[in-house]
């Protein structure tokens, strides 16, 4: 099951949120929320690649059963970075001139940059690091197990790599990767992060997918990211391994 899902989408309700968070009131309101924000993450994250960007979370907030009807209807994106001094006061208000292009003039726009302890732990930021590396010809094998290395250097419990296309320019497309510690897709407790990013290549394109295993969540809420706060690593425990069987 876990193998043909995504299994950030497979947890949202367990121990994950939404990344969007708003209501529409309509069919046609919900299409073009969805599209906005898809531009709005595509924008800051082509734009400000540097700043290792996590995730990027949406919230929009309307005025529409609020007694005070002066308040305009705002935008609340919530950027979490590794390099969070990339996102100046300047830079702030260029991004958000340029967002209120898309989202219109009538939402006021609030982006707020919020730092990420360990970039080590986002799923985006490695996959990433491993098709950049690509693009720049290092060979595939030495970017998958660099990744790794860094991966468990940083406490996970487990990575796994996967890299598929037309590697070092074969004819033929085939496919590679590395496990390391333990990565549990079908259990729900478990904090998993995955990232599916692309290698833009000469042969074509090369696609890498990445999940690590952060440890396992027994409380609630401890990885609903909705305030804007530091972000601070779960509690997490030490997988032991498989049940044994035999009589009780």
């Amino acid at each position: 099951m876990s193998q043909k899902t995504n299994s950030n989408g497979l947890r949202i309700g367990i121990n994950k949120n939404w990344n969007s968070r708003w209501y529409a009131s309509n069919g046609k309101e919900v299409g073009n929320f969805m599209v906005s924000d898809e531009k709005i993450r595509k924008y800051l994250i082509k734009a400000y690649d540097n700043a290792q960007i996590v995730k990027i979370e949406i919230e929009r907030k309307d005025n529409k059963n609020s007694f005070d009807k002066a308040v305009p209807p705002s935008i609340d994106i919530l950027v979490y970075c590794g390099q969070i001094g990339l996102f100046g006061e300047d830079v702030i208000t260029v991004a958000s001139k340029e967002i209120q292009k898309n989202v219109g003039r009538k939402y006021k726009v609030n982006l707020k940059p919020i730092a990420y302890d360990n970039v080590y732990w986002s799923a985006r930021v490695v996959a990433r690091k491993i098709a950049d590396d690509i693009v720049n010809r290092v060979p595939y094998r030495m970017a998958m197990k660099n990744a790794l290395k860094n991966v468990m250097a940083s406490k996970a419990l487990g990575v796994r790599v996967i890299v598929s296309g037309r590697l070092n320019g074969a004819d033929m497309a085939a496919t590679a990767g590395y496990t390391e510690g333990t990565v549990p897709l079908s259990t729900f407790r478990c904090d998993l992060d995955y990232a599916h990013e692309c290698a833009q290549t000469l042969m074509g394109i090369i696609g890498v997918k990445l999940w690590i295993n952060r440890g396992e969540i027994f409380k609630k809420g401890l990885n609903n990211q909705n305030k804007p706060e530091k972000f601070t690593l779960p509690e997490r425990k030490k997988w032991a391994g498989p049940s044994k069987g035999g009589k009780k």
